[in-house]
């Protein structure tokens, strides 16, 4: 019985088991306290649950830990959130690379890195991301803070082989599809007409999780269905221990956790660590711990899911299943078409290329059998294209594993991102050698993959553009039936092979994006596509590159086209001109920026006016206001608690916000930003003066990379600051008139 089960149970846990625990339990704390130690053991991870959970871990004896992460394909949000894995493993953990299936080349995108932080670039970058053009590992190297290297783990020979199988499946995956249907209709009404109700019943809750994998939903039936039929579950450990589990998920009073968690955050102020993994690296002692009985249950239920075997629980759930259908199973012939029943879902999987290492190994007891239904329902040639197809893959995770074992480029704590089918390949092979592992699944927002972009992923021609190859996608296509979107079974991700000619084309298509305001031309030529430009936009190009200058005016340049040597050669009237120009254009963009500073500034500034008015169109034009909280909450100005377009942040100065707080940084990857504080220093972000002015400076400046780069200068900046109060001055003097 164990074997007939065994192709279904080593699928269903690619994600974590349940979702146990609600929101506000992996909040983060968002300001350090003094005095405690910075560090913290990346054994400690715990992902925050608004991009990923952790579904396994797994303590071996060697110094390193590889940090797997699971590919989810076509899917946006999924490689969203791999892109804020990676970066925030480097930035929090000191993991600077990411190893990668689909690539045999090594780069960290240094170009498209260099690049400063701007509205365009984030459209850009998140657009190619949205039409999967890039990836996540990908867009995490061209936005993340710190360097990021992604290095290609591929032989590309046995990767070139492997996709070929994949397109020649491609071609017939219409009629196996529909040989399959015709095939899985004819075996549910025999089971219709030969079952009888209780084993309809279990086969049908059964069915429901081969298809979604949710065993929230099952294993209360698994374990009323056992109670029923007398199958004993007493001596399954973990079976006890999921069970324990779920009975003290249930217990927590919900509210009360909230208010120890909020307590506990703001007594320990931040380091850039969940609340999890304060309580797992020993940050929060224990007799601290005994004042809050919730997180102190909590803490509970972090040890007990550690607990948790993946490997054991699925043997002791196809043990339990089994005995339950001993009680169910009554005739010879509901027997045997349980296990046709199984077979059939299990050739599916095979079939449909969404199989997993369990489940080849499987299909060898199954084999002579499978074979011959197989062929009679027409699918044999299908069959064997798919084992191919497989043969291949197992081969590929042997690669994967030399080169992480072996390649010094990878030596250390690594992460790698790779197809469901390879993890679990990979994860088998960690256990073997003793080497430690975590693997991640990102959020995905319950939606599939895209199937629109997948399709024409799937139809681009490979060799296009200058002899190199566009860059497509070969996710492994979705049954037709209903499934779960999740990471089962790909094991081709997204062919990343080109990822170091990324850097050029992305450089060359933000610039068109500069030029022409028109995203959707800077992502045909980042596709090696030829794009006409207007006549005007042609002179605003020219004049960038000081080929050309506008006649008939004193030479004011486009806000995108700001170059500084040419700023510097005007007469201070035309400066001040250009000025004027750039800060109109600024009022009317729509994209918004991002002022950084503190409660206490601001309070200091709104004695003036000036300050109140400007901050009052901040807020309507809808930029942020990411502010340190220096003051008590009670003598914060009225105008800065209301709720929107003010972020309000409780750490004890402007490096550990940029540096330490990872609400702020999700928010600095949407808008370009300066910083308002007298007596910062920084050598990457333009820090601007205490007065009324930066008010309005801060966007020219935050809009603008070329503007951004020349203000660094603090020359420069003071020059720029004097021409904006001047500009400001006449336009005042133009109204009184």
């Amino acid at each position: 019985m164990k074997e007939m089960l065994k192709q279904k149970f080593c699928t269903v846990f690619l994600f974590l088991i349940i979702t146990l625990i609600a929101a506000p339990v992996v909040l983060s704390s968002e300001t350090p306290e003094t005095g405690t130690d910075v560090s913290l053991s990346l054994s400690n991870l715990a992902v925050p649950e608004e991009i990923g959970k952790v579904q396994e871990r797994f303590t071996g004896n060697t110094a390193r830990t590889v940090i797997q992460i699971q590919d989810v394909h076509a899917q946006a949000t999924a490689q969203q959130n791999i892109a804020a894995i990676l970066e925030r493993l480097c930035t929090v953990f000191g993991i600077e690379k990411a190893a990668l299936e689909g690539a045999w080349v090594s780069t960290s995108l240094p170009k498209s890195h260099a690049i400063p932080t701007s509205r365009e670039k984030q459209l850009l970058a998140g657009t190619l991301l949205e039409d999967d053009r890039i990836s996540g590992p990908a867009y995490a190297a061209i936005m993340s803070p710190e360097p990021i290297t992604l290095v290609g783990i591929e032989d590309e020979t046995s990767y070139e082989k492997n996709r070929a199988l994949f397109l020649d499946h491609l071609g017939k995956a219409k009629e196996i599809d529909g040989k399959l249907q015709t095939y899985g209709a004819s075996l549910q009404e025999s089971l219709k007409s030969t079952w009888g109700p209780e084993l309809l019943s279990f086969g049908d809750a059964f069915g429901k999780f081969r298809e979604t994998s949710d065993l929230g939903k099952f294993f209360p039936i698994l374990l009323k269905t056992a109670a029923a039929q007398g199958a004993a579950s007493s001596d399954l450990a973990q079976i006890t221990l999921v069970r324990d589990i779920m009975a003290l998920e249930k217990s927590f009073e919900k509210e009360r956790l909230e208010k120890e968690i909020k307590q506990v955050i703001k007594k320990y102020k931040n380091r850039p660590w969940t609340l999890e993994e304060l309580i797992r690296g020993g940050k929060i002692p224990s007799e601290e711990l005994g004042l809050y009985p919730e997180i102190k249950k909590l803490t509970l239920l972090y040890k007990m899911r550690d607990q948790i075997s993946l490997q054991d629980l699925t043997s002791q759930i196809e043990t339990l299943t089994g005995r339950i259908l001993g009680k169910l199973v009554r005739t010879p012939e509901e027997n045997a078409l349980w296990k046709k029943n199984e077979r059939f879902y299990l050739a599916r999987r095979i079939l449909l290329l969404q199989a997993t290492p369990a489940d080849i190994k499987t299909y060898e007891s199954e084999k002579l059998v499978l074979q011959s239904e197989l062929a009679n329902a027409g699918l044999s040639e299908a069959l064997s294209l798919s084992l191919d197809f497989y043969e291949l893959v197992k081969k590929r995770d042997e690669i994967f594993f030399d080169r992480l074992v072996n390649d010094p480029s990878l030596a250390g704590n690594v992460a790698i991102v790779t197809g469901g089918f390879h993890t679990d390949g990979l994860s088998q092979r960690f256990r073997d050698a003793g080497i430690s592992y975590i693997t991640i699944t990102p959020e995905f927002g319950g939606t599939p993959m895209n199937e629109k972009i997948y399709n024409e992923r799937m139809k681009e021609n490979p060799n296009a553009g200058n002899g190199k190859r566009n860059r497509s996608t070969f996710p492994v296509p979705r049954s037709p039936f209903p499934a779960s979107a999740s990471a089962d079974g790909q094991t081709l991700s997204e062919l990343r092979n080109a990822i170091a000619w990324i850097d050029e084309r992305f450089s060359e298509a933000l610039q068109v994006l500069f030029q022409t305001k028109d995203v959707r031309k800077a992502s045909k030529v980042f596709e090696g596509q030829t794009v006409s430009v207007s006549k005007a936009e042609k002179i605003t190009r020219l004049v960038a590159e000081k080929r050309l200058r506008r006649s008939g005016g004193p030479g004011i340049v486009d806000i995108s086209a700001f170059r500084e040597s040419e700023f510097m050669t005007l007469t201070r009237s035309e400066q001040r001109e250009t000025v004027q120009q750039l800060m109109e254009q600024a009022h009317r963009a729509e994209q918004k920026a991002m002022l950084v500073s503190s409660i206490s500034v601001l309070q200091g500034m709104l004695s003036d006016p000036r300050s109140e008015t400007r901050v009052k169109e901040i807020l309507a034009r809808g930029d942020v206001l990411a502010l340190v909280q220096d003051v008590p909450l009670e003598e914060v100005p009225e105008i800065l608690l209301v709720p929107r377009g003010i972020e309000r942040f409780e750490v004890q100065n402007i490096n550990q916000l940029l540096s330490e707080t990872p609400k702020f940084q999700q928010i600095a990857r949407k808008w370009p930003f300066a910083i308002m504080k007298e007596g910062y220093q920084s050598d990457r972000y333009v820090v601007l003066t205490e007065q009324p002015v930066s008010l309005i400076l801060y966007r020219i400046i935050a809009l603008n990379p070329n503007l951004y780069q020349a203000a660094k200068n603090p020359e420069f900046l003071k020059l720029l600051q004097d021409l904006v109060t001047e500009a400001l001055a006449q336009e005042a003097s133009r109204k009184a008139a």
